[in-house]
Order: C-alpha cells, then structure tokens, then sequence
C-alpha cells in the first residue's frame, strides 16, 4: 500500500477559519519524503496536485480531513479556479456523512482510493477519550504531542508552523503504524472495505457480519420482544477506599461463551424450544440447531486460540492485530441482539444473557471467598479482588464454569470512589474509570492537579499530593492560569435554534454566530469560559478564544476545584487541614 499523510494549516483572525476567505497558508503533505509547502496560497494547492498524482496513493491518511482539510481544500480550490480532483482518473472528491451520538460522522469518499481518518476510528473505538482530539488519540497509544488551538496559530513565526505541521504529520504516521493493522483485520473478519468500515458503529459492523449468515440461512429479519427495559449487568462495590494488590478478572469475553453454550440467538430465543429460567427471567431455547450468532462466535473464538498459540511460539504484529479484533466482534455480539437498530433484533435473547451473566458473577463471587480472596469491586466488564493465586481460581472458574475468564491486570494499589469510579496503579501507571480528569468538561489546570493526586496518593506520597494540591490551587487562586487551562469542552449537539433549554455550548455558538458571523455546525466542540456576572454558570458562558483574563469568574474556578479536590482525597483517608497554604 502506498500511504499519503498530509495535513493544512490556516491563519484565521479570530481562529475559526472560514474557507470563503482564509486561505491556506501551509501544506505538509509526506509520501516517501516530507514535504512542507508554503507561501502563495495557489502554488500550494498546484505543488500539492503535482505531488499527489506523481506518487497516486492506495491510501490518504490523516486526522479528521473529512471535517477539515478536504471541505476546505475543495473551496479553496472553487476560488482560486484548481480543480481538486483526487480520485483515480481524475474523480471528484464526494463528500457525505450521517449524524450520530451528538456529532456527524462526515465521510470523504475519493474513488479507487481508501480515505482513513483516524478522527472516526478515535471516536468509535476509544470511547474513553473525552474529547477524541489527536493529542488524547497519541496520548492513549503512547506518543506525546501538543495540539496548538486555531487562535493561537496566528502568533506563530513561519518556522514554528514548519515545526509544528511536521510533528503533526509525524504524529498521524505513529498512530496509524500502531492502529490501521487492527482496522485491517476488523476489514477481513467483517468483508467491508477499510475506508468504509471505520465510518460505521459497532452494532452496524455486526450487523453486516449477522445478516451475510442469516441470509445464507433464509432467516428473514425480526424484531422480538419490544422495547420494554430489562435489568442489565450485576454491579457492587464492598465499600470507597483503598486497597493493595488488587486481581482484576476480565468479565467481556464471558458472554460469547455464555451465547455459545447456552445457543443464544435472535432466531432460537423465544421462537419455540425449551423453557429455561435464570435469576427469575423464563424464555425458551431452542437446541435443535446451532443458532447463527453462536456459530458465528465459535468461529471467531476458534481461529482467536489457534493464533494465540502461534504468537506464542512466534510473535506477530499483524496475527496479534487480528486475535484482538475477533475478540472485539465476538464481544460485540450480545449487545447487538438488544440493539433496537439490528435487523435481527431479540430483547428476550438479551435479557436472557444478562441474566445469565449476573447468575455466573454471583458464582464466581462465592468462589473466590471459598478459596479466600475478598472481592471488592464487580461490574458488567470485571470482578476485582485482593488475594493470592489469581491463576488458580481463574483456572477453577473457568473448569467449573463456560465463561473463559482471564487476568485482566494485577494493580499494586487501588482507590474507590463510587460504583464505575476507581483508579489503578499498575507498574507506576494509573488506570482510571469515571474520574473528573478524564471528562472533557473540567478545565485541564483541575484535571492535572487531580491526575498527579492521584497517582501521588496511590504510592504512598501524601505530602506530595498536599504539595501538588496547594500549588495549583495558588495558582488559580492568584489568576496565574491562562485562558485554555481554565477552558471546558462544550460540544453542540444540533443546531442553535433547535435548543429549547440553554446549554454553554448553545450560548456560545449563539454568541459567535451573531456577534462575530462564525457558523458553527452541530457536532463542534467549543471552547467555554465562564465570566463573571448575574446569573447561573450556563448564562455566563463565553468562548475561550475571545475571554481576556480579567473577565473570567475565578471564584467560580476555586470553588470548582476545592470541590473536585476534595473529593478526590476523601477515599484515602488523608486528612486535609484546615488552611490550604
């Protein structure tokens, strides 16, 4: 495959370009060498067009180029008279999308060459990252690098810009090496081609794999059972606090096999068959024939050992690539049939597998009391707890039970809040779930004095975390933030007029686009500050870009962040005296 990475930057006033009038001032464009092109706005669009058809790429690689780069490069092509034809032969560039989860999925269809934004596949398959933004994506793969906001690019000198589109184009390079070989084999599991695939969801991803086998079979679409709500998964907490050497068991690869074994499918649920009933829930199963998403799955979970056990006599980055991405689909397969947008849709088969699923937690809860470890913490994905021989009492749950648990991770130490909010430290790193600094909406000065709290406390270094604890609240106390550290993200989920109660991202468009004539479209996340004056925080909501230090409400930013702090000591039973400094 011949990869072309390319990315373009602007220079706009009030650092929301406009196509209609900003041009582009810089192009990196990398194919079997870097390239920055700057200078004359239309001989770069021309060296652009000369380097793209002599090197006639199978793949354009870069980060969200469907919302940014190619909408902007075709107006600017409009104005100044180039045509930007980038298909094989000289094909217009078609763009689409659809609206999905508060954000349209924009889609850039090049034909005869596959198109990769990795904005969509940060969206769909790291849902964790709060803002999906490129520096999270490198973040979360290992890379470090430092997104420079639009406003700020104005204040560059050329060689920092030169500087700066090469480390971003580098940036795309590291994170497709490390992620495009699993999207290839999420291609070839599901026959979708790469472009299109990571654009779709994971429920269409299955739906496509569902009905190729359903079809074969002459099993026409359903939908079983209603849309009335079931109990999901089983989840406790012994109590908040901390705790040492905590066994974390992966619960995701148990309900393939509950599926498997029990012959859970859309068609063989609730469709004739025998009755069963498990934690007060009766439906029938039908056994005559081995249903299609269990036939499935067997597949899936066949071919994962069998390329498991040939890594481990020889590793492979592309075989690794591919177990994952089986596990992933098979893992997939129980929400779909309680998806109300499958084609085989079965709430009775969901029902009945989550009933089955809190039926082998409680089990495996008594047997790991049995053999004397303490559970502390269960939910839907994992049950954790503090105790030796961690293989021995997977190896009896899995002998007594057809769950195929595995070790997830053993964590040194582990401090819980609330139900769906812990955080782990595992060899000096700290894994969390719910915490305040992982959210896109608390302003980052708070979100990094919580993140080193944390891994402070986790390692025994109280005085540390009081230090790290004073110093930032000094800084806040003395407005010696700038501007973007205090700012949150506000994503607008539809348009402006279509809000009937008042959000901080509604005021803000609203403001930018009545006041500065700056669209914005649904799905953009806005920078928010709040300012001082009458009324609650959300009336008070400005964008960052426009908000001089003077304005900003810090009363507001210190009570948030004594709040936040405090509660994040609170399970540590460290005691926060009196005075703050």
């Amino acid at each position: 495959m011949k990869n072309l990475y390319f990315k373009i930057l602007k220079r706009a006033e009030y650092g929301y370009p406009n196509a209609k009038k900003d041009p582009i001032i810089m192009l990196g464009v990398e194919t079997n060498k870097m390239n920055i092109l700057e200078g004359d706005e239309r001989e770069i669009l021309k060296e652009f067009l000369r380097i793209f058809k002599e090197y006639d790429p199978d793949r354009i690689i870069g980060f969200k180029q469907d919302y940014d780069d190619f909408p902007y490069l075709l107006e600017r092509g409009k104005i100044l008279g180039i045509d930007m034809n980038l298909g094989k032969g000289g094909k217009k560039i078609k763009i689409s999308g659809k609206y999905f989860r508060g954000i349209i999925l924009k889609e850039t269809i090049i034909e005869g060459r596959d198109n990769i934004d990795l904005f969509a596949i940060a969206w769909r398959d790291f849902p964790r990252l709060p803002t999906k933004e490129i520096n999270e994506l490198a973040d979360a793969l290992g890379f470090k690098f430092e997104v420079i906001p639009e406003f700020k690019l104005v204040k560059k000198s050329n060689e920092e810009l030169k500087e700066y589109l090469q480390k971003y184009i580098k940036t795309i390079k590291n994170i497709a090496d490390e992620i495009i070989p699993f999207e290839e084999s999420i291609s070839e599991i599901s026959k979708i081609p790469l472009g299109r695939q990571i654009r779709m969801t994971v429920g269409e991803l299955v739906d496509s794999i569902v009905k190729k086998e359903m079809e074969r079979r002459k099993i026409e679409k359903m939908k079983i059972g209603g849309k009335r709500k079931y109990e999901g998964g089983y989840v406790w907490l012994k109590s908040p606090g901390l705790y040492e050497n905590i066994v974390y068991l992966d619960f995701q690869s148990m309900y393939p096999n509950i599926i498997k074994t029990w012959n859970i499918s859309p068609e063989t649920v609730d469709v004739d068959g025998e009755a069963v009933e498990i934690e007060g829930i009766e439906h029938t199963i039908r056994r005559d024939v081995m249903g299609v998403i269990p036939s499935l799955i067997d597949n899936f979970l066949s071919r994962r050992l069998k390329i498991k056990e040939e890594i481990k006599k020889k590793y492979d980055k592309k075989k690794d690539a591919e177990q994952r991405a089986l596990k992933v689909i098979a893992n997939a397969m129980y929400g779909y049939m309680g998806w109300d947008g499958a084609s085989y849709y079965n709430r009775n088969a969901a029902e009945l597998i989550a009933s089955l699923a809190r039926y082998y937690i409680k089990n495996v809860q008594k047997i790991i009391k049995e053999m004397g470890g303490d559970v502390i913490y269960i939910d839907t994905d994992g049950i954790q707890f503090i105790g030796k021989d961690a293989d021995k009492v997977v190896k009896r749950i899995n002998d007594e039970f057809p769950l195929n648990i595995e070790v997830e991770r053993i964590a040194k130490r582990g401090v819980y809040w609330t139900k769906k909010k812990y955080a782990h430290l595992v060899d000096d790193k700290v894994i969390a779930t719910g915490l305040e600094y992982i959210r896109k909406d608390y302003p980052r000065v708070i979100k990094e004095a919580q993140k080193k709290i944390i891994k402070h406390l986790l390692k025994g270094e109280v005085e540390e975390a009081r230090r790290v604890r004073n110093e930032y609240r000094r800084k806040i106390k003395n407005k010696e933030c700038e501007v973007e550290e205090l700012a949150v993200v506000e994503q607008l989920t539809k348009k402006v007029e279509e809000y009937e109660k008042a959000t901080k991202a509604s005021i803000v468009a609203k403001m930018l686009q009545d006041k500065l004539g700056i669209e914005i479209h649904r799905g953009t996340n806005l920078n928010v500050i709040i300012v001082k004056g009458k009324g609650g925080p959300t009336f008070r909501a400005r964008p960052a870009e426009f908000t001089k230090k003077d304005d900003i409400d810090w009363d507001y930013y210190l009570k948030l962040y004594d709040d936040t702090i405090k509660r994040t000591f609170e399970p540590f039973g460290v005691s926060i005296e009196k005075r703050w400094f």
